[in-house]
């Protein structure tokens, strides 16, 4: 299954008033490398939506392990859990690179659709695409 990482460093503005991440930061980072997964993929966001097809997030889930604080250095990866029918499944893994420690894991699920959110199955209409995210 397809797989993406990105490295980040923490940034000040990451920070909540107790001088850790922001919870929310988690998610932005599974969105970050999530977008370059599909791009890695063939699914360039512009590309398609121009197309008419969409890719709505329906769940996301985080799993906060550790806090991470300023400048630390991370490593957040994606990677493709499934592929079936309708719903993409992407798992993610945020790492204190410095020190191996496992700060959070999650997963998202998406649905392939029409610009009327009419789902359709990736498999029979874009077989290539649904080859990249599986091999």
């Amino acid at each position: 299954m397809k797989k993406a990482t990105i490295e980040l460093r923490v940034s000040f503005a990451d920070l909540d008033g107790m001088r850790a991440v922001y919870h929310t930061n988690h998610i932005k980072w599974f969105d970050l490398v999530r977008t370059k997964l599909l791009r890695e993929a063939g699914f360039e966001m512009q590309r398609w939506e121009a197309s008419d097809t969409l890719l709505p997030l329906v769940v996301c889930h985080c799993e906060y392990k550790a806090s991470t604080a300023f400048d630390d250095l991370l490593e957040i990866t994606a990677a493709v859990e499934e592929v079936k029918g309708k719903v993409i499944t992407i798992t993610y893994e945020i790492i204190n690179k410095e020190t191996a420690k496992l700060i959070a894991t999650g997963f998202t699920k998406q649905v392939t659709c029409d610009e009327n959110s009419k789902p359709f199955v990736l498999e029979e209409k874009y077989p290539e695409l649904y080859k990249n995210l599986t091999e």
